[in-house]
């Protein structure tokens, strides 16, 4: 018993630095696909019907909107697309 978790801890260790080491790889491009993102977020907010209707909206749709949105992100990021799955958003 003892035996098999030493084992798993090191499978989890050499797991655990594996994805770390991808994490830094993908740090730049991440970056740089962040800032395009935030560069379109301001500018679609920049315009005035996008800020009319966006305040016209009630709370509970952003909400759940936001919710999704953290969803489907969480999805990609633990490698459960939908879109592989399910043929798209």
């Amino acid at each position: 018993m003892r035996q098999k978790l030493c084992r798993r801890l090191e499978d989890l260790e050499k797991i655990s630095a594996a994805a770390a080491a991808q994490r830094e790889r993908m740090k730049p491009r991440d970056r740089g696909i962040l800032d395009e993102l935030i560069a379109k977020a301001e500018a679609w907010h920049a315009v005035p019907e996008n800020q009319a209707w966006l305040a016209a909206q009630p709370p509970d749709y952003l909400y759940h909107r936001v919710q999704s949105l953290k969803a489907q992100l969480a999805e990609i990021a633990n490698g459960r697309s939908r879109s592989v799955h399910q043929g798209g958003y």
